[in-house]
């Protein structure tokens, strides 16, 4: 898209998590703007120079933060059935480890990819970044919440400058929570939507996030902020998913939330005791039964985001890739 923010960047930047959704996206974006971008996984990928390591034991990987201006962390486990401590090691004290390994690199700026599930699930309608964060029990917004308070607290005592973002529901090829595995739900006639499909979605598509990461990246206002950066508007569960199922030639449930969540959680707690993956929890009825959205005005006026991508594009985009990856026909 011609017309996409490129302002002036930091010659290097760093990305943990480099093999994820938002950061390769992220860095395919940097890349074509001319920074110079490093990064560290689980898995290597010496050819976008992805280095192999965790945020576990940082050590042998941190001589890879020399000459970094802005190190990007992405890092984290992204589901909420994941058990506290585990998730708590990577998303908190992961955090910790990477803060402490870019200060003692002497990298001079620290963005901080957290979530829109810090604020937890009942809020008021147009929430801001001046609205408390909340913990509510579920190991990937308590995790979020507190390595929020990892940052903050590096940035109170001068250590890094610091600017923390809160994505929406980010949506678009390849995400695996709002793309892929809502796709899979649908061919299994298993997506069921609590709030009879009334709850709020909060979408932002992965270019238009990047796109603010970018403006965020450039700006000097942005130091010591905290930015929501969702495309502005919230649409209803029904309407989203919807859409996916239609392209996929399937159908959604929707319930009354008291049945959503009795049949979301029985139907998870056997999968997961039949060794299957799956994230079909009492966090997941919570997340779509959201009755408010979240404002990106701040976003707006001091990094002049402007989400391009619509709602519509965006969905077009989603089928092509989705048919020729097979996931529908």
């Amino acid at each position: 898209m011609s017309n996409r923010p490129a302002p002036q960047l930091p010659g290097a930047v760093f990305i943990t998590g480099a093999n994820g959704f938002i950061a390769r996206a992220l860095a395919a974006r940097l890349r074509e703007l001319g920074t110079a971008v490093r990064g560290v996984d689980l898995v290597a990928s010496p050819a976008d120079g992805i280095v192999t390591g965790s945020t576990i034991n940082p050590a042998p990987w941190a001589g890879q933060l020399t000459g970094v201006d802005t190190v990007i962390h992405t890092a984290a486990i992204v589901s909420n059935a994941a058990p506290l401590d585990a998730a708590w090691e990577v998303n908190v004290r992961g955090t910790q480890r990477v803060l402490r390994a870019a200060v003692a690199a002497g990298v001079p700026r620290f963005m901080h990819i957290s979530s829109i599930a810090a604020y937890g699930f009942d809020f008021s309608d147009g929430v801001t970044e001046d609205d408390p964060v909340r913990v509510s029990g579920y190991s990937y917004v308590d995790t979020k919440v507190n390595s929020e308070h990892v940052v903050l607290a590096a940035e109170a005592a001068g250590e890094i400058a610091t600017t923390i973002i809160r994505p929406g529901d980010v949506w678009g090829p390849a995400s695996r929570p709002w793309t892929i595995i809502p796709l899979e739900m649908i061919a299994k006639g298993q997506m069921i939507l609590p709030a009879n499909g009334s709850g709020i979605f909060s979408p932002i598509y992965i270019d238009n996030l990047v796109d603010g990461m970018v403006l965020a990246l450039a700006s000097k206002d942005a130091v010591g902020q905290i930015f929501n950066l969702t495309d502005g508007y919230g649409i209803s569960c029904s309407d989203y998913f919807g859409r996916l199922a239609a392209m996929a030639g399937g159908k959604v449930r929707t319930l009354p939330t008291p049945a959503a969540l009795l049949l979301t959680t029985t139907l998870g707690a056997i999968q997961r005791r039949l060794g299957m993956p799956s994230e079909l929890t009492a966090a997941t009825v919570e997340m779509l039964r959201r009755t408010g959205t979240y404002s990106n005005q701040k976003a707006r006026t001091v990094l002049g985001f402007e989400p391009l991508v619509s709602l519509d594009e965006g969905m077009a985009r989603v089928e092509r890739w989705a048919r020729a990856e097979g996931l529908i026909r």
